[in-house]
């Protein structure tokens, strides 16, 4: 089954967020350390190979700044609340050949 990550908030003890610095699909993870306020996510959820892959994209927060990136790992510091909504037809993804990148297909 496929879903919508429509919302995240919450906080985060510690994150490692990928940014995407090349193509084909070269990556930069950064790790921060909290606790961090997470202000916004959202993302997909879709089946490639038979396997369901999570796309979200997180904006975390401290008292002096904000970071957002793509969500590789989380660790919950006091709550996460998550919003899911299901969908009535199925996303899949597939490998595009130039980016290198699991993109969706609609």
């Amino acid at each position: 089954s496929s879903g919508v990550v429509i919302g995240i908030i919450g906080s985060v003890g510690s994150a490692r967020l990928n940014f995407l610095r090349e193509l084909p699909g070269k990556y930069e993870t950064k790790e921060y350390k909290g606790p961090l306020e997470i202000v916004c996510g959202q993302g997909s959820i879709a089946l490639k190979d038979a396997e369901l892959i999570t796309h979200v994209h997180i904006q975390l927060s401290s008292p002096d700044e904000c970071r957002g990136g793509h969500l590789v790992e989380a660790k919950v510091f006091s709550t996460a609340e998550v919003v899911i909504a299901e969908l009535d037809y199925q996303l899949r993804r597939y490998t595009d050949p130039y980016t290198g990148l699991n993109e969706l297909q609609f």
